[in-house]
C-alpha cells in the first residue's frame, strides 16, 4: 500500500511512481473506467478538448448537474480507494472532450 507524506495543508508531497491510464473520448453518456488497482490510494486526472463532469465511487453514474466539473486544459490529484471506478460525461454543448485517469501507487 502507498503512503504520502502531507505537508500542514494535507497536500501529498513528493511525486509517487505513476500506474495504469485510462484515456476516455467523453460522450453525453456516463462511462466508467476500470477499477482502480489494490494498490491505488490516489489518481490524476486531466481533461483536454472541453470541460466534463467527473463522479468516483464503487459503480459511479456522472451527471451534468450534480457531479463536479473538470475544466478544460487542467489536472487533478484526488484521493481514492482501491477497486473504486470514476465515471465521466460531458453536456451537449460541448463539441469533445478528452479524460485521463492514472492511477499513482
Amino acid at each position: 500500500m502507498s503512503t504520502f507524506q502531507l505537508d500542514p495543508n494535507q497536500v501529498a508531497l513528493g511525486v509517487p511512481r505513476m500506474g495504469t491510464t485510462q484515456v476516455f473520448t467523453v460522450t453525453t453518456s456516463s462511462v466508467p473506467s476500470t477499477p482502480f488497482g489494490a494498490s491505488t490510494t490516489m489518481i490524476r486526472v486531466s481533461c483536454s478538448s472541453g470541460h466534463c463532469h467527473f463522479q468516483i465511487g464503487t459503480a459511479p453514474v456522472a451527471s451534468i448537474t450534480t457531479s463536479p466539473m473538470m475544466p478544460n486544459n487542467f489536472s487533478e490529484i484526488i484521493k481514492v480507494n482501491a477497486g473504486e471506478k470514476i465515471a465521466v460525461i460531458k453536456d451537449a454543448s460541448v463539441t469533445s472532450s478528452t479524460f485521463s485517469v492514472t492511477e499513482l501507487i
